[in-house]
């Protein structure tokens, strides 16, 4: 899988995930490697957008984002946008924080 992130204020990242959300239905035996999580950044608001495609192509029109490596990304989420959480695609990478004990 390929990952992005980005930081935003509120839910000034709904465009992407309107994206990520027509990537997915295009894109149906794939989705499985369909993935948007997102973590609380320090702003007020302010949340931390990680994207996760099969391929680096799915990425072209998520203008801002920054490639990141796998090994980069959090193993603890606060919010679930995109994904079918019971895969083993998203239980092997994320847990969610209101689980962490």
């Amino acid at each position: 899988m390929n990952w992005a992130k980005r930081t935003f204020a509120y839910a000034d990242y709904s465009p992407y995930f309107d994206r990520m959300e027509k990537l997915l239905l295009s894109n149906p035996t794939l989705y499985r490697q369909f993935i948007m999580v997102s973590t609380k950044a320090s702003g007020p608001g302010e949340s931390n957008i990680y994207v996760g495609v099969p391929n680096e192509t799915f990425l072209a029109g998520f203008d801002g984002f920054e490639l990141v490596q796998e090994s980069a990304l959090p193993k603890v989420i606060d919010t679930l946008h995109i994904a079918d959480a019971t895969t083993d695609e998203f239980k092997s990478r994320f847990e969610f924080r209101h689980n962490k004990r």
